[in-house]
């Protein structure tokens, strides 16, 4: 297992970092917020206590998982792509969200940045006249009182024993608006790998993959003892489609740890990328074995099988999972393999299947690319 080293002088955070093991992950940010509090130009400490706020924000995530919680998470997709700057999407989202939500009037504010980033300032001030809150709102309703003043430590202590959607929804933004703090204090002290790994971070989230290996291999120079950015390395170059600098980055790794799931899923990946499908079979047979319950390890599986021309082992593999396509291709993979051992009986009508919902999911981004800002209504 690849583990992150620490300094020997970075005892404070090394313990607090153990106790994370035993304690809830609220106790586990606080404990590391003392620790980095103590040692405030070190640059480990302030990045494991971004990480710790992360976990938080992706439990809090995980936790809109069922039916009914459709409505919180088009919310928080369009929290996200608001941040990244894609306020056509967003709206969109948000107009749906408040028509489920309509209890949630910070989505009007939401909105009205949309409008006043978009060069609609009278729009802008007609939507925050919407904000409207009871008189006890802040007494009911302390976490989303307490993020909008910006306090967000006072706001994630308020949400984080709540089990009920706004609870959590606030616990997810508060925990997140925490670890982008910490994560900004790194650049108010001396360059760190984990400086570069919070910056090649961002890039990813933009789609700037070049720029993230930029500062991964920043990073690697800056620690090329610690292997976890090495592993960050790898996968930016895959995000990146440069494979084989992939498998480059991974082999000095896999041979320090050649039983690690990440690195051999990471492998795989790069290998059927590269039409090395049967270098590929091996690993993910191995790992399906080790986790049988993987679907997308699985459904990897079946792919490489069908890469490979080995059609009746991808077959097995691919029909459970067809069912959650949305854009064809999955259909057509199926058809193939069918085709592949003499079926055509059963691969025709994966194939109309497949072009119906090819042209579904164009329509459907015909229809997003149409999407514009409207007035308040």
């Amino acid at each position: 297992m690849i583990r992150r080293v620490l300094s020997a002088a970075l005892i404070a955070v090394a313990t607090a970092r153990a106790h994370t093991q035993q304690v809830t992950p609220i106790d586990a940010a606080a404990q590391l917020r003392v620790a980095a509090e103590k040692a405030p130009g070190n640059a480990s400490a302030w990045y494991a206590l971004g990480q710790a706020y992360n976990t938080i924000k992706d439990n809090a995530l995980a936790s809109f998982s069922a039916p009914s919680d459709a409505p919180w998470r088009a919310l928080i997709s369009a929290d996200g792509l608001l941040e990244n700057g894609q306020y056509t999407e967003s709206f969109g989202l948000y107009r749906a969200a408040l028509d489920a939500l309509p209890s949630m009037v910070t989505i009007h504010e939401s909105i009205a940045r949309i409008y006043e980033r978009t060069g609609h300032a009278q729009w802008a001030a007609i939507e925050r006249a919407k904000v409207r809150l009871e008189e006890d709102a802040c007494t009911t309703r302390r976490a989303m009182c307490e993020f909008r003043a910006a306090r967000y430590r006072s706001s994630l202590e308020a949400a984080i024993t709540g089990v009920d959607g706004e609870s959590r929804y606030w616990t997810a933004r508060a925990a997140n608006e925490l670890a982008l703090a910490a994560f900004r204090h790194l650049d108010t002290i001396a360059d760190s790998p984990q400086r570069r790994s919070v910056r090649a971070a961002t890039a990813q989230a933009r789609e700037r993959y070049v720029d993230a290996v930029s500062e991964l291999q920043a990073a690697v120079r800056l620690a090329p003892q610690q292997p976890e950015f090495q592993f960050e390395l790898a996968s930016a170059y895959y995000l990146a489609r440069d494979y084989e600098a992939t498998l480059a980055a991974l082999t000095p790794l896999l041979a320090r740890y050649p039983d690690d799931v990440r690195l051999l899923t990471l492998e795989a990946q790069a290998l059927v990328q590269l039409q090395r499908a049967g270098e590929a079979v091996p690993i993910l047979k191995h790992l399906a074995g080790r986790r049988p319950n993987d679907a997308a390890l699985k459904l990897a599986l079946g792919r490489a099988y069908l890469q490979s021309g080995d059609y009746a082992a991808a077959i097995p593999l691919l029909e459970p999972r067809v069912d959650s396509d949305t854009d064809g291709s999955l259909h057509m993979q199926l058809a193939r393999a069918y085709l592949g051992i003499g079926q055509r009986d059963k691969a025709a009508p994966l194939m109309t299947r497949a072009e119906e919902l090819r042209k579904a999911d164009d329509q459907r981004r015909a229809e997003l690319a149409q999407r514009t800002i409207t007035p308040p209504k």
